[in-house]
């Protein structure tokens, strides 16, 4: 098998389809594979490590995974898949016409004079909002870093005041866009935000329980190459030494496990670890940030917002079969969390550890936050199964967020 699988991976190398300037992704295609035996699902494993491929979904096991594929390497990895008794289909055609039409809808819908929820933004407008918004007296903005090219990153406090006896609230620590191209967690955050601070009387109860602080863009310098540039780009943008290729994996990147699971020393994978923990200055500005905040309130929570798959993952993620001593807490919040979600729109979500749900991941910064001591951490993974993917049509984009909200409210169960 692993001579298949060298020459599979050398013969997708030469290949592989390099697109100069601006990547246009006709004629890829998304491909779900399942992996119902354990040498099927190895094989998946080593093939996510390869980076010529682009591993839309975490590899899987007794279920489906999704990998983009050129047209150049569609056939081989077809005969691969055959070879090992695999079964797969095309879930999504032609993805070049799927973003051809996103950019049409987005286009029509977008405003130039105002942040709307209709249409996805560009990082120069999201930030011009919320400069606006930070005269609002719920809302205290902050820079807790910048990326590589130097873009701010920007932290919304929302709080309607301390307690009556004095004391700081506990903090609901939300951050998204890891993964620069999972547009709606980054729309999803800024819509929190909005409908927090436009409808304070409506949230006043978990107002009076606790501060919010959301990061709505942790990675600014990919998030505008996905606008740019490569649609479907995943890491940083920072410059490795010694390699032409650019970034690190953000979520591989913290310091917990880093260089475990699920992760590469090759600059040019999909999932780099970076060349060490906290690597990339919008991993150590996330890090800082929140153990500034421990070092003068309880941090009751910590989510962090991906795409997709509709999933409430839970620590521990960096291997399978771990867990930590409050799981089965953890675990009954979690369902309960995703039976508020599924009152809203009707749409279903799975709550379960992370590794036992899809595979060991090391340097996540939700197992960090956990091992922090953060004890309610959860990464949603919010819409949809596949269907579009990372290109959810901006229509989407409300009813995903009002969702996450109302399975991010339950929380409030869970404090006196």
């Amino acid at each position: 098998m692993k001579l298949l699988i060298l020459y599979f991976i050398v013969s997708v190398t030469v290949v592989a389809a390099k697109e100069i300037g601006v990547r246009t992704y006709a004629g890829y295609d998304v491909l779900s594979v399942r992996a119902d035996s354990p040498s099927q699902f190895e094989l998946l494993k080593q093939l996510v490590l390869n980076e010529e491929l682009d591993f839309w979904t975490s590899p899987k096991y007794q279920d489906v995974t999704d990998i983009m594929v050129s047209p150049e390497q569609k056939d081989l990895i077809i005969a691969l898949f055959s070879s090992h008794g695999m079964k797969w289909s095309v879930k999504i055609s032609d993805v070049g016409r799927i973003i051809r039409d996103q950019k049409t809808e987005n286009s029509l819908l977008e405003s130039e004079t105002k942040m709307t929820w209709t249409a996805y933004h560009r990082y120069t407008e999201i930030v011009k909002w919320l400069e606006s918004i930070s005269t609002n007296p719920l809302v205290t903005l902050t820079v807790i870093g910048k990326s590589s090219e130097a873009r701010e990153i920007h932290q919304v406090q929302i709080s309607s005041g301390r307690k009556e006896n004095g004391e700081l609230k506990p903090a609901i620590f939300i951050d998204a866009l890891f993964h620069a191209r999972e547009w709606v967690s980054g729309a999803s955050a800024t819509w929190i935000i909005n409908e927090i601070i436009s409808n304070p009387t409506k949230y006043e109860s978990i107002l009076s329980k606790f501060d919010f602080f959301i990061v709505p863009m942790v990675n600014p310098d990919g998030y505008e190459f996905s606008h740019t540039s490569q649609r479907f780009w995943r890491k940083t943008r920072s410059k490795n030494s010694g390699s032409s290729c650019y970034g690190c994996d953000p979520n591989r990147n913290f310091a917990f496990h880093f260089g475990g699971e699920g992760t590469s020393s090759n600059p040019c994978s999909e999932v780099y670890k970076g060349e060490n923990a906290f690597s990339e200055p919008e991993t150590a500005a996330v890090s800082v940030a929140i153990k500034k905040l421990q070092s003068e309130r309880v941090v009751h929570a910590y989510f962090t917002l991906h795409s997709y798959g509709q999933l409430w993952l839970l620590s521990w993620g960096y291997t399978r079969g771990a867990y930590p001593p409050d799981f089965a807490e953890l675990l009954k919040w979690g369902k309960s969390s995703v039976e508020a979600i599924k009152g809203v729109h009707g749409q279903s979500y799975i709550a379960g550890q992370a590794a036992d749900l899809l595979y060991g991941v090391g340097g996540a910064s939700d197992d960090w936050a956990k091992n922090e001591g953060i004890k309610y951490v959860a990464t949603l993974e919010v819409r949809d199964r596949g269907a579009y993917g990372f290109a959810l049509p901006p229509s989407q984009i409300i009813p995903t967020a009002e969702e996450i909200w109302g399975g991010i409210q339950f929380l409030e169960t869970t404090i006196n």
